[in-house]
């Protein structure tokens, strides 16, 4: 099986955290296309790690299940992979209110850094998917998967020094930057603060050769241009480090449209003085039929 995606690690991290535009656009795809590229890189033991699951009910496979099932259809063993969830929510929808229906607490950030820095540790590859797009939220403390993403930035680019610990997770409201200092979380490495207020990330937030990168997967269709841009922004306001974005669901038979926003996709303005670029595109169904 052809991989889109093959090559792409000479721009990349060894931990990656896939994000999308919005949910259904091919981010588990996407994330399999990364794993695959891993293996054919030379990584050996690669985990991919799912902060929220939503809409799954008992043993029900998920999406960590079906990254495995097409890693594996295009080559890569089993035993090179470890597939781990944070949480399961059996309503199909955003993890606050879907906790809300089930009766359950949502497992802090804290909690999935520490799962995330665990496989770090025995592992080449991690890859790190969120659920819906750049700003669903996480825990009941209104983080996101961008504010994951930062931590994590912090984290690797932290001195390594005895208990370090998890840094502060940076949080933005109406533009006003600020963190949870009164919950006792540390500072990220590279950060300064004024009175409590967050006022800047690792300064290598937004490089390709930060230590953990986020990749983008947007949709090809109409409205993507729009929606690209805004997550981008997003992300880039908030200090994360954006490797690139991918197409995580490429027509059979692209029309007008989806070649003219690839293109666009290709030949992106530069944000905070630097390209992001188009990494690929995954074709819809990549690896088995269309899902």
């Amino acid at each position: 099986m052809n991989n889109p995606l093959n090559g792409i690690f000479s721009s990349l991290p060894r931990t990656v955290v896939v994000t999308g535009t919005d949910t259904d656009v091919g981010k588990t795809y996407a994330t399999a296309a990364l794993a695959v590229a891993g293996w054919h890189t030379g990584y050996r033991r690669i985990a991919v790690y799912k902060p929220q699951q939503t809409g799954m009910r008992g043993d029900d496979p998920g999406d960590v299940h079906d990254v495995a099932r097409l890693a594996r259809a295009a080559g890569v063993p089993s035993e090179a992979l470890t597939m781990a969830e944070g949480q399961r929510l059996t309503e199909p929808m955003a993890p606050p209110p879907a906790a809300a229906i089930d009766g359950v607490e949502l497992l802090p950030i804290t909690a999935h850094m520490a799962k995330i820095l665990e496989l770090q540790e025995s592992h080449d590859l991690v890859l790190v998917e969120g659920s819906g797009g750049v700003l669903v939220e996480l825990d009941a403390d209104r983080h996101t998967i961008a504010d994951l993403a930062v931590a994590l930035q912090g984290v690797a680019s932290a001195p390594a020094e005895g208990g370090a610990g998890v840094p502060r997770v940076p949080r933005t409201v109406q533009g006003q930057a600020y963190t949870d200092e009164a919950r006792g979380l540390p500072v990220p490495a590279g950060a300064a603060s004024e009175g409590g207020v967050f006022r800047g990330a690792d300064p290598r937030a937004g490089r390709a050769d930060a230590p953990v990168s986020t990749v983008l997967v947007a949709r090809p269709d109409l409205g993507t241009l729009n929606h690209t841009l805004l997550s981008l922004e997003a992300l880039q306001h908030r200090g994360v480090a954006v490797a690139g974005v991918v197409l995580g669901s490429w027509p059979t038979e692209p029309d007008r449209l989806h070649t003219s926003n690839r293109e666009y996709l290709a030949d992106l303005p530069a944000l905070d003085g630097r390209r992001i670029p188009l990494l690929g595109a995954v074709p819809q169904g990549w690896g088995h039929g269309s899902r």
